[in-house]
């Protein structure tokens, strides 16, 4: 009889300079595993170096390679907690602003800077959750074929946006599109973005860096990924497929892409509506947490 082995989570990546690069300063990171009680969880991550040299390299690299330490020591344990979640926001956030003081420390020993973005998905038991400073972005395309951003862009121009001094359009072009207001490595205390959710089995995930996701309006993405969905394609051939696409377009910055797709997890609708209730309880609690520091800092 031949063993079988249990397949949770599919995967793929690629990567590539772009026309006018000759250095690679993206990083990504893709990890399956169990918990101490078994649960299945899978990670992926992408790290998108800043400064067009051989320092935004040796950050990105950093970066990932501080976060493989972190999760072979913490992810197995803080994520088999019953209040996993608090612990996890709590732990990543205190886990990105070392990673920023460690590369502000080394720029400042090396006389120079040493920058990076870096974006974080964990999938677990049929909840998602995701800790981002940077430019670099999650998609969510679920089964039913809906397309969604996930994340938000620490860009000057994404800040325009949401104040309504400019349209997504207009922001797709401007000179100022890849100004970063938060970081790892360079400038203040970065603003750590932390959301989290529930995907069904089947859900597919995206994380793209900006030399992929700068060359297609949203429509395309989504476009894209339901179009090399429907077609089940093998994850690592669709991620070959949308580096090709972004090469198409020449794109003149490094291109990574990441996919991950669940092929099991909780199935049950009572169970996704006590999970969906709960993590939008964090969310109200994690605003109004924001709205009262902001009122005592005014």
């Amino acid at each position: 009889m031949k063993p079988t082995i249990a397949v949770h989570f599919q995967y793929g990546s690629a990567t590539h300079t772009g026309w006018f690069r000759t250095i690679n300063e993206d990083r990504s990171l893709l990890r399956v595993g169990q918990t101490v009680k078994g649960i299945p969880y899978a990670a992926a991550a992408l790290a998108d170096g800043m400064g067009g040299s051989e320092d935004g390299a040796q950050a990105s690299e950093l970066a990932i390679r501080r976060l493989k330490e972190w999760l072979d020591a913490k992810a197995p344990d803080l994520l088999s907690t019953g209040d996993s979640l608090k612990r996890l926001e709590r732990e990543a956030e205190a886990w990105f602003l070392a990673v920023h003081r460690e590369l502000v420390e080394i720029g400042r020993g090396s006389c120079g800077r040493l920058g990076t973005t870096l974006t974080l998905l964990l999938l677990t038991d049929a909840v998602y959750f995701i800790a981002h400073v940077g430019d670099c972005r999650i998609y969510r395309l679920t089964p039913a074929g809906r397309c969604k951003r996930l994340t938000r862009d620490h860009t000057w121009v994404s800040a325009q946006v949401r104040h309504g001094r400019m349209s997504v359009r207009r922001a797709r072009s401007h000179p100022k599109r890849n100004v970063l207001l938060h970081s790892l490595g360079m400038g203040e205390r970065p603003d750590v973005y932390i959301r989290s959710g529930y995907y069904a089995p089947g859900t597919l995930f995206l994380l793209s860096s900006d030399g992929f996701h700068d060359r297609f309006p949203p429509r395309s993405i989504a476009a894209l990924l339901r179009t090399a969905n429907s077609k089940g394609s093998d994850l690592q051939e669709m991620c070959d497929l949308l580096l090709t696409k972004a090469l198409q377009r020449k794109s003149d910055d490094n291109i990574s892409v990441v996919l991950l797709k669940p092929v099991t997890g909780r199935k049950n609708a009572k169970e996704r509506l006590r999970l969906h209730c709960g993590l939008w309880l964090r969310r109200l609690y994690r605003c109004s947490r924001k709205l009262l520091s902001s009122l005592s800092s005014g």
